[in-house]
């Protein structure tokens, strides 16, 4: 059987190699020709991968993740000037009120003591009651005046950075919330609880324990409102610990009975676990009634039972924080 001739520009010779390019049969020569054209575009393709390879070298990451960074950084500077003033206004008030109630009682007492004056027939006991309470205003005013007689809790500020750093700004990789500073509210008894937080959701609760400082809370994606009932929760709530007796790393522990995700009670502080695994009471800094009776609705994955968070099953706090997330 004769061969065909290449079809190229009124070729005649024979087509005995298959071209890829052309996808049929053409003469060797002009085979040749195309593969010596299609390796000349090797040298642009080898250009525009340098050309890909310059572009990533002079790309800036402050073009766009430290520009966010340095959002943070301001906005969070911004956050503690606010608390600096009003920590300082707080205290103003607290020292002048004190220095008020001092003055007034004083003065009564300074009428007391022009009252006997006039009358001029005090009783022995009325003087010597005169001069204690003369002796107690003295010691309140020395006390005043101590240094030490103010104290101003900055313990708040660093439990906040270092949650913040290490867990939520720089995030797990499953969420694109963020933190919004300004939800953030302190408290002790459980009325200043429901009263600022009862509406915010999802949140997370930072708590503090007393004794050592460890670091530990929930997360759930449902409001405090105080019900006096379990709450579902499906979208995946969970326990951490941040610092804690047995060294465990930073851990979630994530909730086994959506069913009973928290419980919320106008009584309580932010409870979490139909057992309760955490639950937090009233004036939870000065007593021991809070108390931890982990793994019951959550899953206990480093095995220390209840154990885990502060080495005890009873605690009392020292802060406890609570966090609005709010998508970005």
């Amino acid at each position: 059987m004769a061969s065909s001739k290449c079809p190229i520009d009124n070729c005649k010779r024979n087509s005995d190699t298959f071209c890829d390019h052309c996808q049929g049969y053409i003469c060797t020569k002009h085979y040749i020709e195309h593969i010596k054209a299609e390796n000349v575009k090797l040298t642009f393709v080898s250009d525009e991968l340098d050309s890909i390879a310059n572009s990533l070298n002079e790309f800036s990451m402050t073009d766009f993740t430290f520009e966010q960074i340095e959002q943070w950084r301001e906005k969070s500077h911004r956050r503690i000037d606010e608390i600096f003033i009003e920590k300082t206004q707080q205290m103003k008030a607290h020292i002048g009120q004190k220095i008020i109630n001092q003055i007034k009682e004083l003065r009564e007492l300074s009428l007391q003591v022009k009252e006997l004056m006039d009358e001029g027939d005090a009783s022995f006991k009325q003087i010597e009651h005169i001069k204690r309470s003369i002796d107690e205003h003295r010691q309140q005013c020395e006390q005043l005046k101590s240094f030490d007689f103010f104290q101003v809790n900055v313990n708040a500020i660093n439990l906040e950075i270092t949650f913040l750093d290490q867990k939520l700004f720089i995030g797990n990789g499953t969420t694109n919330l963020d933190i919004n500073l300004q939800s953030n509210t302190r408290w002790i008894s459980t009325a200043d609880f429901h009263r600022c937080c009862a509406n915010l959701s999802p949140t997370i609760t930072i708590i503090q324990s007393q004794d050592n400082g460890y670091l530990f809370g929930g997360y759930t994606s449902m409001s405090w409102a105080p019900l006096k009932n379990y709450i579902n929760d499906p979208n995946h709530p969970f326990l951490f610990t941040l610092t804690n007796p047995h060294g465990i790393p930073p851990t979630k522990y994530f909730n086994k009975m959506s069913t009973y995700a928290i419980y919320t009670h106008k009584s309580y502080g932010p409870t979490f676990g139909a057992g309760h695994d955490i639950y937090i009471c009233n004036n939870s800094n000065i007593n021991k009634n809070s108390s931890i009776n982990f793994p019951h609705s959550y899953f206990d994955t480093t095995n220390q039972g209840s154990n885990t968070f502060t080495g005890n099953k009873a605690f009392r706090t020292r802060d406890i924080e609570v966090y609005q997330l709010v998508q970005m």
